[in-house]
């Protein structure tokens, strides 16, 4: 249990480098918290400062992710994938909750993303064609990327990998807890459907 704890808080440390503010701070000088919608994220960051501080934005938050997963698996090799799965998590914590911004970050989709990816390649090519799929027939890319998670969470059941199904359930919790404001957006109609979604049904005239 101590291994999964240290490996949660080396993932912590390197996640609450929000690489947004860097990026932000290097260009305007100015907070990324200050700009557009204040997201830390890749999004808000291409939006306002241009698509190549965006894929800067990208690029840092899978990397730093890489770097605590790399760091935890080399420290704990015994723990195989769950180095993986519980050091993505407290990277995704760490965006999520940055210890020095009063606990108010970002998302954690490129970080979540990346976890995916690096848990089972093949598992984040379905999840990202469920994703895709949920969003073309739902409209919404909150509802997606739960959906996404749900459909990792019960392969790792299958599998008979519990506690990477528990690590998934995590992540879907965090992930409901990000995009509340939008998921509650659905029932009153203020969440805009995906423009995905919308070109896709035109084409069948709906």
């Amino acid at each position: 249990m101590l291994q999964r704890v240290i490996c949660l808080l080396i993932g912590y440390v390197f996640g609450s480098f929000l690489t947004a503010e860097v990026v932000a701070r290097a260009m305007t000088g100015t907070s990324i918290f200050e700009l557009g919608d204040g997201n830390p994220g890749m999004a808000n960051v291409g939006h306002e400062l241009g698509t190549k501080a965006g894929i800067i934005c990208l690029v840092g938050d899978i990397l730093k992710t890489v770097f605590a997963i790399t760091l935890s698996h080399a420290l704990f090799p015994s723990l195989g994938q769950l180095a993986i799965g519980w050091a993505g998590l407290g990277s995704t914590l760490g965006h999520v909750f940055p210890f020095w911004h009063g606990f108010k970050g970002g998302k954690g989709v490129t970080t979540i993303a990346t976890v995916v990816f690096l848990l089972d390649f093949f598992v984040g090519i379905l999840a990202l064609i469920v994703g895709v799929v949920t969003i073309i027939l739902s409209g919404y890319l909150s509802v997606a990327a739960l959906v996404a998670m749900a459909f990792c969470a019960v392969m790792m059941v299958v599998r008979g990998e519990f506690e990477l199904s528990l690590i998934y359930a995590l992540f879907m919790a965090l992930t409901c807890y990000c995009h509340w404001s939008k998921l509650m957006g659905i029932k009153d109609g203020t969440t805009h459907r995906a423009s995905l979604s919308t070109k896709f049904w035109a084409m069948f005239g709906k």
